[in-house]
């Protein structure tokens, strides 16, 4: 079954929290200015026992920036760090190194790996927009061979082509 996880970063600390995400919608909140609070879980377990479900641990909630929530793509990279919209990622398709961040396309429905501009080393190869499933994640020799370096919202100076 595939893994369904968000992260997001804290709105009182910044530090980032991956786990369950829940928008919840408050009327108290409507004298504020805010209807809503962005909520990330990172404790929850569920347990399905005889078609019951129930939560097991008493769960923790965060509130977090709506900006930088982000999904799980269910892909891990060279180091099996889990790879989320937003990452930016050290891609080596042939023998360039390119610098991409992943995105959602709603028109092809599936991770996309998206050129930030310029080549992290070596020569320039010439591709814009590659679907992350179709990006062989390991190597013809069966090595892993890309690796998260940083996100659009930490990092955004790689955007601008810096490494």
């Amino acid at each position: 079954m595939r893994e369904i996880l968000f992260r997001g970063k804290r709105t009182d600390n910044g530090e980032w929290v991956c786990g369950y995400y829940v928008l919840r919608k408050r009327p108290y909140f409507k004298d504020k200015g805010v209807n809503v609070e962005h909520l990330i879980y990172d404790n929850m377990e569920i347990e399905d026992n005889d078609y019951k479900q129930f939560v097991d641990t008493m769960p923790i909630s965060y509130v977090v920036d709506p900006k930088t929530i982000s999904q799980y793509t269910g892909l891990t990279d060279k180091y099996d760090k889990k790879i989320f919209e937003g990452d930016i990622i050290n891609v080596t398709p042939d023998i360039t190194n390119r610098l991409m961040d992943v995105r959602w396309n709603d028109e092809t429905l599936s991770w996309e790996l998206t050129d930030v501009g310029t080549p992290a080393f070596g020569i320039n190869h010439i591709f814009n927009t590659i679907d992350l499933a179709e990006l062989e994640v390991e190597s013809c020799y069966g090595e892993r061979i890309s690796f998260i370096v940083g996100n659009v919202y930490d990092n955004p100076e790689l955007l601008k082509g810096g490494i």
